[in-house]
């Protein structure tokens, strides 16, 4: 089996290369844009834009090839016609949208370039189904393509009720809404992909959910990924929950006016209280809950982790830091199903630090009677490959602009949770003129705080201090963020600093984790040192026990 057998070709032997993907490329409007990347060492791939992925090892599964449905039968009966105009949809509306009919089942044609691409089918109670192996794309694709204004619902019937309005930029997603506090896989949203460049051209996107908790959820995810900055809620009558209750009960005219008094996030600058009216209730309904917990008990009590927020790491050189933010990274993703982009400098190449992830993911060591076997490290690199995105090569000259532009991307791909720069010191920083080093520190920071807010990630930077300073015993003392080269804003501008600092004397050898700040003590925690042990074989941190001594550095 090789790839060509599968319609891929390579230009490499090996290594990792991104080409054109044979099962849908040549429906895209750039058919030589290169979507399809491809590990040709490990014989694995995965396409950006219709989800296809596969293996060439005999225990991985192909995808199926994408299919297109035929067009629907158009010649509606007169009950179904009847049932639209119930819904406040004419005649006129259903024949522009291709709307067919089936055996009980009305059909809504999804049209991508000017072909059927997908096909929904419903009943009058509510049952649903689509096309098999069918590409996901959003319904009405074609009218979202060039607007500066998109408009997106939750199903098709209130995409029609917008369109009965005089809208015809709107769009609707294609499988429904997502259940609150769900991490819903990157297929839920695979349909995003194809959309990428029309949703991030546009200027202004209007989120038209259902007014319920799952429309919530699925209207906030959806303006994490695409970015708050430009997107705008809307605000249903108390006796409605979408947009065709709206139509059915006010007309036309109303949907209208809730387009137009359509309102966006907060993010800066003044803020109404008809801003944040909706999150107030929201957190009066389920209040604010702690932070989600690191992993390990003993360090809970000190610093738990919350998205919208900005972790400064430090420590002294071989002390650590690294080694523990991967650690928590893979606490995150084995506990949350979190997923990371990390810039990760001082560990390329990727696959010697991928190796040191799977040791901590699987707690195996790479040497001994008990090292990790090719099956269960392959296992454990599938699960890292869902949830773990390395950001910049080592030929790359990196900024904090590039890594937050990766970043901007791989959440709209993926939905990002964390966004990890290690270290600080290694990317490129470009002053701008005039501006010296605490202002660009101040400047580059408020950027990534803001990123944060923006996107709900929870970024974290780690940062060498400028210098060590021992004491009268010549022990290394514990640095702050203060001691950071560049600004005393490193403090001052992060909602979490940690010092990461190894403890080794005859009574105690541990780690210690030393929350030096934590802004919202009532969820995350207090100032005070963590203690953890550290396992070289395997790279794990654990509880702090005295008699753990024996697997410490």
């Amino acid at each position: 089996m090789t790839f060509e057998t599968h319609g891929i070709y390579l230009k490499n032997t090996s290594g990792q290369e991104k080409t054109i993907c044979p099962q849908c490329s040549h429906t895209r409007k750039k058919k030589n844009d290169p979507c399809l990347s491809v590990n040709i060492d490990e014989g694995v791939w995965n396409c950006h834009n219709c989800s296809w992925r596969g293996s060439l090892n005999k225990k991985g599964v192909i995808s199926p090839p994408i299919e297109k449905p035929p067009e629907p039968l158009t010649d509606l009966p007169t009950t179904v016609i009847k049932w639209f105009q119930n819904r406040g949809i004419s005649a006129a509306v259903v024949s522009d949208a291709g709307i067919g009919y089936d055996n009980g089942w009305i059909q809504f044609p999804f049209y991508k370039g000017g072909e059927v691409v997908n096909v929904k089918s419903r009943t009058a109670d509510k049952k649903y189904r689509q096309s098999k192996n069918a590409e996901k794309c959003f319904y009405r694709f074609d009218h979202m393509v060039g607007m500066n204004a998109i408009i997106i619902t939750e199903g098709e019937m209130d995409a029609l009720s917008i369109v009965q309005a005089g809208y015809s930029n709107v769009v609707s997603v294609p499988d429904g809404a997502i259940a609150p506090n769900s991490n819903p896989s990157d297929r839920k949203f695979s349909y995003l992909l194809s959309a990428e460049e029309s949703l991030m051209n546009a200027t202004t996107v209007i989120l038209a959910m259902d007014d319920d908790p799952a429309g919530h959820a699925m209207r906030d995810e959806l303006s994490r990924r695409i970015g708050r900055e430009k997107c705008y809620r809307v605000t249903y009558p108390t006796d409605c929950k979408d947009m065709n209750d709206v139509l059915v009960k006010y007309g036309e005219d109303k949907i209208t006016e809730i387009i137009t008094d359509a309102h966006p996030y907060p993010i800066d600058g003044v803020v109404l209280v008809s801003d944040v009216m909706d999150d107030a209730i929201d957190l009066l309904n389920t209040p604010d809950q702690k932070g989600l917990s690191t992993g390990w008990s003993g360090l809970d009590e000190y610093y738990r982790v919350s998205p919208s927020e900005v972790t400064i790491i430090t420590g002294v050189p071989n002390m650590g830091k690294s080694e523990w933010m991967d650690a928590l990274m893979i606490n995150m993703v084995q506990d949350y199903g979190w997923k990371f982009g990390i810039f990760s400098a001082e560990n390329f190449p990727v696959k010697h630090h991928l190796l040191k992830l799977v040791g901590k993911f699987t707690g195996k060591p790479f040497w001994g009677d008990d090292r990790i076997d090719e099956e269960m490290a392959r296992n454990a690199m599938g699960i890292l490959n869902d949830h773990v995105k390395f950001i910049g090569t080592q030929e790359d000259s990196v900024t904090i602009e590039s890594i937050l532009d990766q970043a901007r991307i791989l959440n709209f791909r993926y939905g990002l949770n964390g966004l990890i720069i290690d270290p600080w010191n290694t990317v490129e920083h470009k002053f701008r003129d005039s501006e010296n080093e605490t202002n660009y520190v101040s400047r580059v920071l408020a950027s990534l705080n803001t990123f944060a807010k923006i996107h709900e990630i929870h970024i974290w930077v780690v940062a060498h201090p400028r210098k060590m300073e021992s004491d009268n015993n010549r022990k290394v003392v514990v640095p702050t963020p203060y001691d950071i080269s560049g600004s005393a804003n490193f403090y001052n501008k992060a909602d979490n600093c940690i010092t990461v600092h190894r403890h080794k004397d005859e009574d105690e050898d541990y780690v210690g984790i030393h929350v030096q700040k934590i802004r919202f003590q009532y969820k995350n925690g207090y100032t005070g040192t963590g203690k953890l042990s550290y396992n070289t074989r395997n790279g794990k941190y654990g509880e702090y026990l005295r008699q753990d001594k024996e697997v410490l550095f």
